[in-house]
């Protein structure tokens, strides 16, 4: 593997020695990195809120040049009448971004690299040994059987599970197609470090649009797994008014509409009211089944009968 520590390029006004004698400034790192689809453009609506609300400047990008598929991910570039001008060209970027409070982060956002990923892995792994990072917090949303007239829910995984509290993870395991990001939480997981994702899930049938909501329930929930202050008003919280306005409207114009979402609606209270009922179930943990297994076990040494016991 080529040195993953030569994929990054620290912008020119930005230090790296002092921002190593910094290192644990900044116990949290966010992932906005995109993955297979940006259900809701969520991830592009929190990076708005993100870097549009709140003091913070870029130190510095990634090669994208290594890592980017520019022929199956066509950047877009005007033409104007007779010469091209204005290539948006992609980027993946690490900000140092202050909350509410106050308080340092770092933010990775961009597209999912699509070459080099164990390579990339391990440049973000160095980067987070670099600022001492404590924590890994990675933002997702993708598309579910879920009404738009519900809170949105938000699922978790982690790289170890007690990380979640008692935040829910997917109910089964599955083979899937990875994405960078999961290879990423797997990869620094293995290193040691601490990774929480949270996933809002965003109803299907307005995946393809901005979906506000999602996006405000991300930042909502973040100060549980980060402490860090990242209040959803302002102009996020306007596009979601609107938005329900517009998709309510709509909704109304169809019988056929309503009663698919009133069935969402059904199978949504079913999920949260199992989910209740399992949250409030005395379920020992593993350590707990743990300890009881090595007591039986004991229990079973103490009952063997001693040598001068047994019959001749």
């Amino acid at each position: 593997m080529l040195d993953p520590s030569a994929l990054f390029n620290w912008s020119p006004y930005v230090d790296p020695a002092d921002r190593a004698r910094q290192s644990g400034d900044h116990p949290t790192l966010l992932v906005t990195m995109g993955s297979f689809a940006d259900a809701g453009e969520t991830r592009k609506l929190v990076e708005e809120r993100l870097l549009d609300g709140f003091a913070n400047h870029r130190l510095g990008t990634f090669d994208i040049d290594q890592l980017f598929d520019y022929a199956g991910h066509r950047p877009q570039i005007v033409f104007d009448h007779d010469h091209f001008k204005h290539f948006e060209a992609p980027e993946i970027a690490l900000h140092e971004v202050t909350d509410g409070h106050g308080t340092r982060f770092l933010l990775l956002s961009g597209p999912e690299p699509a070459l080099q990923w164990e390579r990339m892995a391990a440049a973000v792994n160095h980067l987070v040994d670099v600022f001492d990072v404590k924590r890994v917090v990675f933002l997702q949303a993708m598309p579910a059987p879920a009404p738009h007239t519900r809170p949105v829910y938000v699922s978790g995984f982690a790289s170890d599970p007690a990380l979640l509290g008692d935040r829910g993870g997917m109910p089964g395991t599955f083979q899937m197609s990875a994405s960078f990001g999961s290879l990423l939480t797997l990869r620094l997981g293995e290193q040691g470090h601490e990774v929480v994702g949270l996933v809002a899930h965003v109803p299907y049938y307005l995946a393809e649009g901005e979906y506000p909501d999602a996006a405000i329930a991300l930042l909502n929930q973040v100060g549980s797994v980060s402490g860090l202050e990242l209040p959803s008003g302002g102009r996020l919280a306007q596009a979601s008014a609107a938005n329900r306005g517009l998709v309510d409207a709509q909704v109304t114009q169809s019988e056929e509409v309503q009663a698919v979402i009133g069935r969402l609606e059904s199978q949504y209270e079913q999920f949260m009211s199992q989910r209740a009922l399992v949250s409030k179930a005395n379920v020992p943990s593993a350590d707990e089944i743990g300890a009881e297994v090595e007591e039986f076990l004991k229990g079973l040494d103490d009952d063997e009968p001693d040598d001068g016991d047994q019959e001749a």
